[in-house]
């Protein structure tokens, strides 16, 4: 009887070799017959039941990234788009040294103009996979798409805080970083929002006032104060009887009116002009210490001071320093852009413009002709007489192609300016990146 057993346990083992060595030999025959099935289909353009194919082929070969291509391939041409991109976000995740899956991806969203999906997806998929070189380069190519927004004012401003300033039949208004109406167009001149929220504009009957963003009247500076400036950190420079000073949140002055020129105040900083040399001051315009300058770099509405760092003039050359006068780094410079809210600083050396952090030291080197200084992770840069942008690495991520380029906004949308039929026309673009 146990010899018996013995005998039925080998004839049952022999059989289940058998059968797996069977199925072992088949599953070869099994999968090309499916792919070939697949293949003759998509001939056909059947491709509903190619996909069904492929399917059927990967049971035989789970681990065939050519197979989940051919599969996402098949159903894309059957107008399955949510499908086909389900599988190649899939394979290109589950294998990451097979390429195909994501260049397909990121062809199809380009083909179809949908860099906006490519560069969220690839965001994503280069923090998840940093070591995932193909999706890197994919990034850096897409990053710089954007999309042109429609523009219905006559000119745009530089936009600074996320708003700009804005011209309509001749009177000027504020829109906000996409284009969209903020104020009405029905001052003679007007200035973008300070990040205490106040604009400054003058009315068609001359007078100054300080609105808010529902465009209320907040602050009017008696008649006697002209030529008032940006409002910040309840203070706001202003003339009288030809010299300048500060004014108070109640538009009172803030000390004494002593200064040829005189910039707004940001970080407890601003800087004052007289007898033809500059000096850092307080929020009270009070010299700050005993050094004097040449000249003193602002930015576009009148700050010198973002990230408490000052660009000052001195025997011929730039240098930098902080709130307190003191020097930061030992590079000198030609000429340089003030620092922004955050990034680095555009500076020029032999003729050429690269970038600086604010301790001082280069980080990208002087190549450009000209150059912005960086806000929200990108810089406007010339070469010859185009402008493009890089990132913060220093690579490309939109082409000089423009005849001028302002600062990235937060929501990513740029004021350029484009050759179109002789002359220059404004475009208000905007980072698909952002969108």
């Amino acid at each position: 009887m146990k010899r018996n057993v013995i005998i039925l346990f080998v004839a049952l083992l022999a059989l289940s070799w058998y059968s797996a060595g069977s199925e072992a030999a088949n599953k070869p025959k099994e999968l090309k017959a499916h792919l070939d099935r697949a293949e003759e289909l998509e001939a056909k353009e059947i491709y509903v039941d190619a996909a069904e194919e492929y399917e059927a082929a990967l049971e035989y070969d789970p681990e065939n990234a050519e197979i989940y291509v051919k599969r996402a391939q098949a159903l894309l041409n059957s107008g399955d788009d949510r499908e086909f991109i389900s599988i190649c976000e899939d394979t290109a995740e589950n294998f990451q040294e097979d390429t195909q899956a994501l260049d397909l991806l990121m062809e199809y969203y380009e083909k179809n103009g949908y860099e906006d999906r490519a560069v969220q997806y690839l965001r994503d998929f280069t923090e998840n996979y940093p070591d995932n070189e193909n999706a890197r380069e994919w990034f850096l190519e897409l990053q710089g798409s954007y999309t042109e927004l429609y523009c219905r004012y006559e000119e745009y401003g530089e936009i600074v805080n996320d708003t700009m300033v804005v011209l309509d039949d001749e009177l000027y208004g504020i829109a906000d970083a996409e284009g969209s109406e903020l104020i009405p167009a029905e001052y003679k001149e007007l200035y973008p929002f300070s990040e205490d929220g106040f604009a400054l504009a003058r009315k068609t009957d001359g007078t100054w006032i300080y609105i808010d963003e529902d465009g209320q009247t907040r602050k009017v500076p008696d008649p006697e104060y002209k030529n008032p400036g940006t409002f910040s950190e309840e203070r706001t420079p202003a003339e009288m009887d030809g010299k300048y000073g500060y004014l108070d949140g109640d538009m009172e002055p803030a000390g004494d009116f002593i200064w040829d020129e005189l910039t707004a105040v940001k970080n407890g900083t601003g800087a004052g002009k007289t007898d033809g040399k500059w000096a850092l001051v307080d929020e009270n315009g009070e010299a700050k210490n005993d050094d004097r300058y040449d000249d003193i770099v602002t930015d576009e509405i009148g700050f010198c001071s973002a990230q408490e760092r000052i660009f000052v003039k001195k025997d011929n050359f730039w240098m930098l320093v902080n709130t307190k006068g003191e020097e930061i780094g030992e590079l000198v410079f030609e000429d340089a852009k003030a620092f922004t809210a955050e990034g680095c600083a555009a500076v020029c050396i032999d003729g050429k413009w690269g970038f600086i952090d604010d301790v001082g030291e280069m980080v990208i080197e002087c190549t450009y002709d000209n150059a912005e200084s960086f806000q929200n992770g990108y810089a406007a840069v010339c070469v010859g007489d185009k402008w493009g942008y890089i990132d913060e690495e220093g690579n490309i991520v939109i082409e000089p192609v423009f005849t001028k380029a302002s600062h990235f906004s937060s929501e990513g949308t740029a004021v350029v300016e484009q050759m179109s039929q002789g002359e220059d026309v404004q475009r208000l673009i905007q980072l698909n990146l952002f969108k």
